[in-house]
């Protein structure tokens, strides 16, 4: 098998491959990307993950050139000889960058071929009755479901009107074989209507036959409570929202401008910060931000949304610092991946954002869910330079939305040499809590972070003072997120 790729750095890039892949595979490119970082594919398929990336990066180059070539000829700059020189130069690159993307194409191409052969010679599977979970699926999604997509991470899950939530990958499958549908005519955000087809219905009266012969129970109207039996009658269904209520208006995700359009001078500096940040822009959700009063200086804590779909465990947060240099038209910037905001505003507030100017929205994310969480960020966020971050992952999953740190105490002298730091979410109250424990040495903690992922871990040991005033050994540096689970 091919040696494994370094995790992608940017967001994949559309291809109009990506519906051959996906049909012959039976999964998105998304799932095919993760896999392959896990390491879980053949040959064949790594294979074709690994040129797809190679088409991704050459698509994002293709792009910023046509962009860039779309401002020059905007009539925003003086048409002089410079400005003409620039135009000639940025259409010999965006040729450059075409070349390389159409034999990226060609080689995804030779790699997807044998693999859509062997599908097609493989002899169809027999048909197989409805599965325990798919029963449990399809009576769930009969009482009415609608498929939602996460404001902040961007996942897709059904949710029914029991309350049942199911993964979009477990509703895939029955999509794919026929037995559901989705009203593809309402928003993903406000979310798709999930219905039994006429199949759907048959495969689940096959497989579940009632001993009676009932009316079958009509879907839940959309903006209706279910309807629930109570003492052998059924509960009358409740709107709601009255008719003459309007409906509440869905506040937009906030954009992130980093303003650096006409600072074009450097174009090596100007095409990096598009490939590293400004790419995923529309992906970025801006936490929180400050901007010096002379805009020289700019600093934002970022959601990353695509975090989700990249290596399994790596951060979700981005933090950016931008200086500005307006006399020569050129910028320089530092970023860093971070896995919980206060961390973020820890490495902004050390190069010189001031604390009180990075509070994060309160209207994104969810709030702390109590004293002791507000208390352990503002810590983190004024003390962060004490510690060394040696791991970190998060897992997004709604069931068990949980981030882990380890850290490693700079100062000798200070209490629990290592510390590991736990963010969990609750997904129904809509709220987070940041939990702090001390350890003695780095596998003590690296283990609780593997124990807390497999759901074996016992609570947190407190922080105590630490028994010698030798220094710790350095935590190691992992070039990735590890996986949950024990690694013995």
């Amino acid at each position: 098998m091919p040696p494994d790729p370094a995790p992608a750095a940017v967001r994949r890039a559309a291809s109009p491959l990506d519906h051959r892949i996906e049909a012959v595979t039976g999964q998105d490119v998304d799932t095919l990307w993760a896999y392959r970082d896990r390491g879980v594919l053949d040959e064949a398929h790594a294979c074709l993950v690994d040129r797809h990336r190679e088409l991704a990066r050459a698509k994002t180059g293709v792009t910023f050139y046509r962009v860039l070539l779309h401002r020059l000829s905007s009539g925003e700059f003086p048409v002089d000889s410079a400005l003409l020189a620039r135009i000639d130069r940025t259409v010999d690159q965006m040729e450059e960058a075409a070349t390389v993307r159409d034999a990226a194409v060609r080689k995804v191409i030779n790699a997807l071929d044998p693999i859509e052969r062997a599908a097609t010679t493989a002899s169809a599977p027999s048909d197989k009755p409805l599965s325990t979970a798919d029963q449990a699926a399809l009576l769930a999604i009969a009482g009415g479901a609608k498929l939602h997509e996460h404001l902040l991470t961007g996942r897709l899950s059904v949710t029914t009107a029991s309350g049942t939530r199911i993964p979009y990958a477990e509703l895939q499958p029955l999509e794919d074989a026929g037995l559901v549908s989705r009203d593809t005519r309402h928003p993903i955000h406000a979310g798709q209507p999930v219905a039994l087809t006429d199949a759907g219905r048959a495969a689940l009266f096959v497989a579940r036959r009632p001993p009676t012969t009932q009316a079958p129970k009509p879907l839940a109207r959309p903006g209706a409570w279910p309807s629930t039996q109570h003492g052998g009658a059924e509960l009358p269904e409740r709107p709601l929202l009255s008719p003459s209520e309007p409906a509440p208006a869905r506040k937009a995700i906030p954009e992130v401008d980093f303003d650096v359009d006409e600072l074009d001078a450097d174009e090596q500096m100007h095409l990096d910060f598009y490939r590293q940040v400004e790419v995923r822009s529309e992906m970025l959700v801006p936490l929180a931000e400050h901007h010096t009063a002379n805009g020289v200086h700019s600093y934002y804590v970022l959601f990353d949304r695509t975090a989700t779909y990249g290596h399994p465990g790596m951060p979700q947060y981005v933090a950016v610092h931008l200086q500005r240099d307006q006399e020569k038209r050129t910028f320089d910037f530092e970023k860093e991946l971070l896995p919980l905001p206060a961390m973020a505003q820890s490495w902004l507030i050390h190069r010189g954002c001031p604390a009180d100017a990075i509070g994060l929205n309160p209207e994104l994310g969810p709030p702390p869910a109590d004293e002791a969480t507000r208390a352990l960020e503002q810590r983190l966020a004024g003390d962060g330079d004490h510690y060394a971050m040696g791991y970190s992952y998060t897992r997004d999953d709604p069931d068990d939305m949980v981030t882990v740190v380890a850290l490693r105490a700079l100062d000798e002298r200070a209490p629990s040499p290592f510390r590991v730091v736990v963010e969990e979410v609750d997904t129904d109250a809509w709220t987070h809590t940041l939990r702090e424990g001390g350890f003695a040495t780095v596998e003590e903690a690296l283990q609780w972070c593997d124990d807390r992922l497999t759901g074996e871990a016992g609570p947190l040991p407190p922080v105590r003072p630490a028994a010698s005033f030798t220094r710790p050994a350095a935590m190691p540096k992992a070039p990735a997120p590890r996986p949950p689970g024990r690694s013995r």
